[in-house]
């Protein structure tokens, strides 16, 4: 086994460490970008886990006796403890994303079945003190809004806040952030990653809102009041894995609307995904590798 096994897992440690470091020059539309580079080092990562554990079939009687049959000298090429934390890593990793797959699932079938019962129509105002707002995929989706929330805004503070979920609706944004926290949970050093896409689909939100109401500067009003009003309720919201309007950097997407529109940069998206093609030749050379390592157990 090559070292290119292990070059998946150093890639997606530089991704994270990057990721924070390039999301401020990095247009909010562009937030795809990490999503599919994510994709990528978790997939790569999980398969290199998936063939230093496959290296543990060479310690199996099975193994041992048909390369003494065939005359073949086994090799050693990964330390036992190494093929068992790759299992390991494997199974916990499996276990995280059952459990986000869970949560979102569940989270995603309350929140519609609260719109349900506020009625039809695009919104829904449920009688709740908590001022959040949340954009409910579904078909149609559908926007939830907390009367606490709209309590704490004027009317074209709360137009903000429709534009903002709108643009969620329209873009699919939770299919982005779906992606990114199950990369999360097979593998955790992309992290900062799932925050990174979060942060910019939240400022892709923010930006459609300002282009639609024409004013920078309502859209900072209506996110600082929404924020300084759930900081006083003081409550976690109920639906912890559904993200609310005045959550997620809340102070540095005040100051971006704060400054000039972002301009589109073509060099900063293209190195992030450019590391995670890295890490899927990396995957491809090392199953090459693994190949090349196992290729006699197969008939003459």
């Amino acid at each position: 086994m090559t070292v290119s096994v292990y070059v998946p897992a150093a890639l997606s440690l530089l991704l994270a460490a990057i990721s924070r470091i390039v999301v401020a020059r990095t247009a909010p539309t562009r937030a795809a970008v990490f999503v599919v580079a994510a994709m990528l080092c978790a997939a790569a990562a999980t398969w290199g886990l998936v063939l230093l554990s496959a290296t543990l079939l060479g310690y199996t009687s099975l193994v041992a006796d048909e390369a003494l049959e065939r005359g073949v000298q086994l090799q050693d090429p990964v330390p036992e403890l190494i093929g068992v934390t790759a299992v390991v890593l494997l199974v916990f990793g499996a276990i995280r994303v059952a459990k986000v797959l869970r949560a979102r699932r569940a989270t995603t079938r309350e929140l519609r079945a609260v719109c349900s019962s506020c009625g039809t129509g695009e919104l829904a105002v449920v009688a709740l003190d908590d001022p959040h707002a949340f954009a409910v995929p579904g078909r149609p989706g559908r926007i939830l809004v907390t009367r606490g929330l709209l309590s704490v805004l004027d009317g074209d503070e709360r137009r903000v806040v429709l534009a903002h979920e709108r643009a969620h609706l329209r873009s699919r944004h939770h299919w982005l952030r779906a992606a990114t926290e199950v990369c999360a949970a097979v593998n955790p050093v992309l992290i900062p990653v799932r925050e990174a896409v979060a942060f910019l689909v939240e400022r892709s939100a923010d930006e459609h809102a300002a282009a639609v109401t024409g004013s920078r500067e309502l859209v900072a009003r209506a996110l600082t009041k929404a924020a300084l009003a759930s900081r006083a309720a003081g409550r976690v919201s109920r639906w912890p894995t559904a993200l609310p309007f005045a959550r997620c950097g809340v102070s540095a997407r005040v100051a971006a609307l704060h400054s000039d529109p972002p301009r589109p940069e073509s060099l900063v998206p293209s190195s992030v995904l450019a590391l995670g093609v890295a890490t899927a030749i990396a995957a491809v050379q090392a199953t090459i590798a693994f190949y090349q390592l196992i290729y006699w157990l197969w008939p003459n």
